[in-house]
């Protein structure tokens, strides 16, 4: 509906209500005005008064009837008037969240449609990239999780706090998960050496060990906490700080043998989380399902990335030993 419909309509309500007043006081003094002459007029000697006293005095008592339906159908008492506005506050706070949901809804939409092309590409480019060096597959890593930093608020509300996105790829050699590229709120600490994990130690080991997500809406909880918990010697004294909700995602073609583990962390509780701790209204909740579903699309579009490289690794060490025999 338009303002100027709107305005109309409001104008208009306004001429009825003073419209009422009027006929409230109008019937109200009617109505007080002729019970009294009714009743004196009944015993009056004048014919035309005795005549006329019972259609006054009953018309007194349907004026002052009207009044009260008036009253009745068109006033509010101060207490009902406070109830109905604190119930159309509540209607409309609910209607802006709504609003808000489907607004954010349609932004983590479109984010994930446009992060879903950009991993496309950087999957062509892993099969087209020549030569295929350590430098362009970091190249690759890094363009991974820089995009899926751009992107963390319309699809995690992931804003101001403490973030990291990070990869992880299992090393043939050492059979640890080492970080391959890695995105953190604070620049500098990305650019350190990285603490590299055992098969099933911290959330990177243990979702790959469960070859399964791991969504962890508060990793400080007394049930959590012991479970992913990392070495003494490989902790952290800001990782209860830093990393409170996660969501671990083992990146694979294959999901019993995956490549690496793509973690995605937030210093804030309950940007991620499971099933179980999942609580809050509708809309809440769906965002964080939305959320960990897009986590899990990311995962297997990095997978096929890892996998497309890591074969064309093992094609060119064939074709040089072949190349080393023919020789």
């Amino acid at each position: 509906m338009s303002k100027f419909s709107t305005d109309y309509i409001v104008e208009q309500l306004k001429y009825v209500a003073g419209a009422l007043k009027a006929l409230r006081l109008i019937f109200s003094g009617f109505g007080v005005a002729a019970i009294p002459i009714g009743q004196s007029w009944q015993t009056s000697s004048t014919v035309w008064k005795s005549a006329s006293a019972d259609y006054i005095f009953w018309g007194g008592i349907v004026a002052v009837i009207a009044t009260g339906l008036i009253l009745l159908l068109f006033e509010k008492d101060s207490v009902s008037l406070t109830i109905q506005l604190r119930e159309t506050e509540e209607a409309v706070d609910d209607q802006e969240r709504y609003i808000d949901y489907m607004h954010w809804r349609e932004e983590l939409l479109l984010s994930w449609q446009t992060v879903t092309k950009l991993l496309s590409e950087l999957t062509d480019q892993a099969l087209t990239i020549e030569p295929l060096t350590f430098e362009n597959r970091r190249h690759i890593y890094t363009a991974v999780v820089e995009i899926l930093a751009d992107y963390k608020l319309s699809l995690f509300r992931i804003g101001e706090e403490y973030c990291n996105i990070s990869l992880y790829q299992k090393s043939e050699t050492t059979g640890l998960l080492e970080c391959v590229s890695c995105y953190r709120s604070r620049p500098s600490d990305a650019n350190v050496e990285h603490r590299k994990w055992k098969v099933g130690e911290g959330h990177v080991g243990k979702a790959y060990e469960l070859q399964r997500e791991l969504i962890c809406g508060n990793a400080n909880s007394p049930d959590v906490k012991p479970w992913i918990s990392a070495r003494p010697c490989n902790a952290d004294e800001l990782d209860e700080e830093r990393y409170v909700s996660l969501a671990a995602v083992p990146v694979a073609v294959n999901a019993e043998a995956p490549s690496g583990v793509l973690i995605i962390t937030s210093s804030e509780p309950m940007r991620f989380a499971n099933s179980e701790e999942n609580d809050g209204d509708e809309d809440t909740k769906e965002q964080r399902r939305l959320s960990v579903a897009a986590i899990q699309d990311f995962a297997a579009q990095v997978g096929q990335i890892m996998s497309v490289m890591e074969l064309r690794e093992i094609h060119a060490v064939k074709g040089s030993s072949s190349d080393g025999q023919q020789t």
